[in-house]
């Protein structure tokens, strides 16, 4: 064992064997990778990077590489961000609505943004919670009190609201804005009550 560790050092000059990179280069998809519940997610991580909530972070100056899971049944982990290595991964699962994909994506954009925060609760803190309510209202026109948890669905129920509302999701949150004069405002019931 250590003879063939010699052998190996000696052939390249004695050095270490080369740094091996992590996360190889993303390869190209196709289109219909991204697509989810209708909502083309290449396209709205690109809308969504560009958001004034944004603008003093990282997602202002890059693109984190995206994943697209795809599950036979709904999962309980929705979504995942790794901000270190600047990556977000969502999951698609029969069922799913454009709200709530829509939801799972900013929610991990935000991980990206303000990473783990320096207070209690320190990956769903008041941080967390306050940019990803801004986040929302900056771009789908919605003011919601941000919930006591960050469980999945109140912004995604507010989201479906607003499609409904507008008649059709690309009417929803194209330039940050809703295309009508129509403000949600939704008050999330709290989780103890």
């Amino acid at each position: 064992m250590v003879t063939r560790f010699l052998r190996r050092a000696t052939k390249n000059g004695g050095r270490a064997p080369a740094a091996v990179s992590r996360t190889p280069a993303s390869p190209r998809r196709s289109r219909s990778y991204y697509l989810v519940a209708g909502v083309s997610l290449e396209q709205e991580l690109e809308r969504l990077r560009a958001l004034p909530v944004f603008a003093d972070g990282p997602l202002a100056t890059g693109r984190p590489e995206l994943k697209v899971r795809r599950a036979a049944r709904r999962p309980n982990r929705l979504g995942f961000a790794v901000p270190a290595e600047f990556r977000l991964q969502v999951t698609a699962y029969p069922g799913i609505r454009p709200g709530d994909i829509l939801e799972t994506l900013l929610h991990e954009l935000v991980h990206l943004h303000v990473g783990r925060a320096a207070e209690p609760h320190a990956w769903h803190g008041q941080t967390f919670k306050r940019t990803l309510a801004t986040a929302m209202k900056q771009a789908y026109g919605m003011a919601i009190r941000p919930p006591s948890s960050t469980r999945h669905g109140t912004y995604a129920e507010a989201i479906e609201g607003l499609v409904t509302i507008l008649g059709g999701l690309d009417r929803v949150g194209r330039d940050g804005k809703a295309d009508l004069p129509v403000e949600v405002v939704v008050v999330a019931p709290d989780a103890g009550g």
